[in-house]
């Protein structure tokens, strides 16, 4: 088994003044999509995490574009690496967490 640390973008406006980073551990037996690896810590660490999941892994509806590691890219189509920071684009309002605005 593999170990990931992810750090996850938490806000919630009802709730949070600022948003923060959360770091998680899971663990995989192979390699992970960004999207996979976030829907294991909700699955398996954190049920409270806030996301889409839509890990259609071809990269074609944009829904799943996050910042990782401070570049613009989908989450289904980016393999999973540990130590990996992850948030919502940076011209979207964030609604909870990874969700943002898709107007």
């Amino acid at each position: 088994m593999e170990t990931f640390r992810l750090r996850l973008h938490r806000f919630d406006p009802k709730h949070d003044s600022a948003p923060r980073y959360e770091e998680y551990e899971i663990e995989s037996d192979g390699p992970l999509s960004v999207m996979q690896a976030i829907c294991r810590v909700y699955d398996t660490v954190d049920g409270t995490l806030s996301l889409r999941n839509t890990d259609c892994r071809r990269g074609v509806c944009g829904i799943c574009s996050m910042m990782i590691d401070g570049r613009r890219r989908l989450a289904c189509t980016c393999v999973a690496q540990d130590g990996m920071t992850i948030g919502p684009p940076p011209n979207r309002k964030v609604i909870k967490d990874l969700v943002f605005e898709m107007d």
